[in-house]
């Protein structure tokens, strides 16, 4: 798999956080998306507000889930996020964090890597090139998703997983 860095600023962010397994996941997880994106309203960051992506074409929503274990091995924290605009006020009411400027390694991922049950080989490349090159792992990894993953094609890249690093 390609790997890849990049630097990505300083982020506010509306946020829902859940302890989930795999199981629970798959069902809290688009309801959480849906949630922080409707609080988030006009505010919510999209592709074209994101340039660290380096996205083309028709805007997107820019969601961003961060996981602090492997649901598959039982409950984990698992955080939903959406970026804000830059200056722009987070709206009444609603969760938000600050997420702080970061390097990271990352991964594009189609969505049938996704289909074949083969996403933890992206989680394994992108740790495996952080050592290799000498980096730590500075925080916990994520899934930036920058595209509909249910109207992607197969052959579509439909997120990254990326590794904070220093």
């Amino acid at each position: 798999m390609d790997v890849r860095m990049r630097e990505v600023p300083e982020q506010v962010v509306v946020t829902e956080q859940g302890l989930v397994d795999q199981t629970e996941l798959e069902k809290w997880l688009p309801g959480a998306m849906g949630r922080v994106h409707a609080a988030a309203g006009s505010a919510a960051a999209t592709t074209a507000d994101q340039p660290y992506l380096l996205r083309e074409g028709e805007p997107q929503a820019v969601f961003i889930v961060i996981y602090e274990g492997d649901p598959h091995e039982g409950p984990t924290q698992v955080e939903v996020c959406v970026p804000l605009r830059a200056g722009v006020q987070a709206p009444a009411g609603a969760a938000t964090r600050t997420i702080p400027a970061h390097r990271e390694a990352y991964t594009r991922v189609t969505k049938a890597l996704v289909v074949q049950g083969r996403i933890g080989e992206a989680y394994l490349a992108g740790e495996a090139w952080a050592k290799q090159q000498g980096l730590g792992i500075a925080a916990a990894p994520r899934e930036t998703y920058w595209r509909d993953f249910f109207a992607a094609a197969d052959q579509d890249e439909v997120f990254d997983v990326a590794w904070p690093v220093h």
